[in-house]
């Protein structure tokens, strides 16, 4: 494989020979690297939260299944429709603070999911904008120099 740069061989194309020379490269490429991590690990966040949340839905629809099964044999065998509407009355209540607290339990899951995503990418942004800061602080310092040293000297004559 050649170490040729072929990015900096459009760019003297085009007449942008020092630009071509001075452009970090290895740094573009490393940052982008570093970028896409940052999405991946996003994404896995992410995905772990909704397996998560998949599995935990999973386990609380069989829950509900077999309460709903216990339920309906008790209700068959009650003998007085007050115990009846007691049963239906106490299950109506039961489901809904369960519904509630299931509910919350699988927000607090994809809301923790979400920060975590967000974390990865926030702190990926914040160190892009740092290589920016330190890359454009270095070299407009570099260049400065290399401006003021060839600056035109003054005819005295």
């Amino acid at each position: 494989m050649s170490n040729k740069n072929q990015f900096a061989d459009v760019l003297k194309t085009f007449g942008c020979e020092n630009y071509a020379s001075s452009f970090g490269w290895d740094k573009a490429v490393a940052s982008g690297r570093q970028n896409a991590k940052a999405f991946g690990d996003a994404a896995k966040a992410y995905a772990d939260g909704f397996q998560l949340i998949a599995n935990r839905q999973a386990a609380l629809i069989q829950k509900q299944a077999e309460e709903a099964s216990k339920f309906f044999s008790g209700f068959a065998s009650s003998k007085s429709s007050e115990g009846a509407l007691e049963q239906i009355t106490k299950a109506a209540k039961s489901n809904a603070e369960s519904a509630i607290s299931n509910s919350n339990e699988l927000f607090e899951v994809a809301s923790k999911s979400a920060k975590e995503a967000t974390k990865i990418l926030t702190d990926r942004f914040s160190a892009a904008i740092s290589e920016c800061n330190n890359e454009s602080s270095s070299s407009s310092s570099s260049s400065s120099a290399s401006y003021s040293s060839e600056k035109p000297k003054k005819n005295t004559a």
